[in-house]
């Protein structure tokens, strides 16, 4: 998740916070815009975090950080968030060619991946499976290594 919805929550939730102290009613509409009314009746319209009662800040307040540090961080982020769903759909790849494989039974085998790096753990129930699931892991393009944990057990 990230840090904007985070705030946006959070402002959100000091701003009820704030009108149920002051006994008012409030309601969010589609917009993300926040209905308030006091205890005279008197209904307003306002945008989260925008409120003199909220302390946070309103999306503008981004564009006067300094540019390498907010270039920095979102390059970062970007960068994290691209090897997260890279080792997320390599893994995915990787579980269904294990379960593709004929003659192997891979209920057992438990796939990691990390840096593209595929840890294996788990048990098969002969050395010829234990050797398919190999061959079938390193046959996956992405694939840099993998760390066999991989038991050979008879159930």
């Amino acid at each position: 998740m990230s840090k904007a919805p985070t705030i946006r929550i959070a402002s959100i939730l000091l701003a009820t916070a704030a009108t149920m102290a002051a006994g008012g009613a409030h309601a969010l509409d589609n917009g993300g815009f926040m209905k308030v009314a006091d205890n005279t009746g008197n209904t307003t319209m306002q945008t989260p975090g925008t409120s003199p009662a909220t302390p946070g800040r309103i999306d503008g307040d981004r564009e006067k950080m300094p540019a390498a540090t907010t270039g920095a961080k979102v390059e970062a982020s970007a960068d994290n968030a691209k090897q997260a769903v890279t080792d997320g759909a390599l893994t995915t790849k990787i579980k269904s060619k294990l379960l593709a494989t004929k003659d192997l039974k891979s209920t057992g085998i438990h796939v990691k991946t990390k840096d593209r790096v595929v840890n294996l753990t788990g048990s098969v129930p002969t050395k010829a499976e234990h050797d398919l699931a190999l061959d079938a892991v390193r046959s996956v393009e992405g694939v840099d290594s993998v760390k066999d944990n991989l038991k050979v057990s008879s159930r």
